[in-house]
């Protein structure tokens, strides 16, 4: 706001405080161009800094882009902010939880009053998978210190974030597979642009791409229409994006008569969205949720000050992917018909439900 009215930040806390210090003086062309400026910018005075005179609050905030608490057991986002109020409470800050933008179509958004708010906190973590990129672009504009849980790319690479490494945990799961002699290994998500499905699907085209194999996408439908599409295709082994629930698939393999892990190995790419907890002991993959939160509450402290940077210099590491741990779980078999799944791939062309994502 500052740099639109082309004043320094004292002249707009004078200007909004109604109070002048002793031989400084601020034209009325002055005012009106910085109060043009809070018009333009829809900028609502913070009173609690205001009585900090410019110190931080030491309140840091936590916004979700999707409904944050759990229901039905169903608790995705419970691990991150374990490790976010742990964190919190190691550095010594309170955290403030935003949650009065409503959830439309499964996501919240900044825009109207939500730029206010924000402006409670001296900063604030974000969180989801339904992110508005021109909301990302304006924090990073106007430099409101913010932390993405979660890998995102930005030009420039400004945006500072904590992640889990998909690429090289989708990639070693697939190769898991090869090793054991799977040689019809299909990846089962959706097929979208968010920077989690296209590091996993770069990860799994990785790996395919080493074994020498032809890369199986399939977009899934209900659990009876993905099953039939793993039937026709062949697969003896399948990487579930967290999307799919494993559960639901297995019953509509069952009815298929194709058996986990018998028939169809699975392996599962992160923890399923919707998943209740069950007896099986999943293949694949599981996010470091709990320390991705912390490590990004410790992030956002050192952007606002409140935290001495962890290198000798100062400068905070704005770009984190933390390793995923891999589980080998009991859904990961040799494949029992290696022989026909061998002649398979020598003798198959690319089936029409096969898209290769080059």
């Amino acid at each position: 706001m500052a740099a639109l009215a082309g004043v320094s930040q004292a002249t707009v806390s004078f200007v909004l405080s109604g109070r002048t210090p002793s031989g400084v003086r601020i034209s009325e062309e002055t005012r009106k161009r910085v109060l043009d400026a809070i018009r333009i910018t829809g900028y609502s005075a913070n009173p609690v800094a205001q009585r900090l005179a410019g110190g931080h609050n030491q309140i840091l905030g936590v916004f979700t882009y999707e409904a944050t608490f759990p229901r039905g057991g169903r608790d995705f986002y419970g691990p991150f902010l374990a490790g976010i109020e742990h964190a919190a409470e190691q550095i010594g800050v309170d955290l403030l939880l935003f949650t009065s933008a409503r959830v439309v179509e499964g996501s919240r958004k900044l825009t109207r009053s939500g730029w206010q708010r924000l402006g409670i906190a001296d900063g604030c973590l974000l969180l989801g998978q339904h992110e508005e990129r021109a909301e990302l672009q304006h924090l990073l504009d106007t430099n409101y210190p913010f932390v993405f849980v979660g890998r995102r790319e930005s030009e420039g690479g400004r945006l500072p974030f904590v992640g889990a490494d998909y690429r090289s945990a989708t990639r070693r799961a697939a190769l898991r597979a090869c090793s054991l002699g799977h040689r019809r290994i299909g990846y089962i998500g959706a097929s979208t642009r968010d920077q989690p499905t296209l590091d996993r699907m770069s990860g799994y085209q990785a790996a395919m791409t080493e074994s020498g194999l032809a890369t199986q996408f399939v977009v899934p439908g209900d659990a009876t229409q993905t099953a039939a599409t793993i039937a026709d295709l062949g697969l003896s082994a399948a990487l579930l994006a967290p999307e799919v629930d494993p559960d639901e698939l297995r019953l509509a393999l069952s009815a298929l008569r194709i058996r986990v892990p018998e028939d169809l190995s699975v392996l599962l790419l992160g923890q399923p969205h919707h998943q209740q907890p069950g007896p099986t002991r999943w293949s694949g993959f599981t996010l470091p949720r709990e320390q991705m939160g912390a490590r990004a509450l410790h992030l956002l402290s050192q952007l606002v000050g409140t935290e001495a940077a962890d290198d000798q210099q100062g400068t905070p590491d704005l770009h984190q992917l933390l390793e995923c741990t891999d589980v080998p779980g009991e859904t990961l078999t040799p494949p029992e018909n290696a022989d026909r799944h061998e002649a398979a791939v020598r003798s198959s062309t690319v089936p029409p439900q096969e898209r290769n994502n080059a």
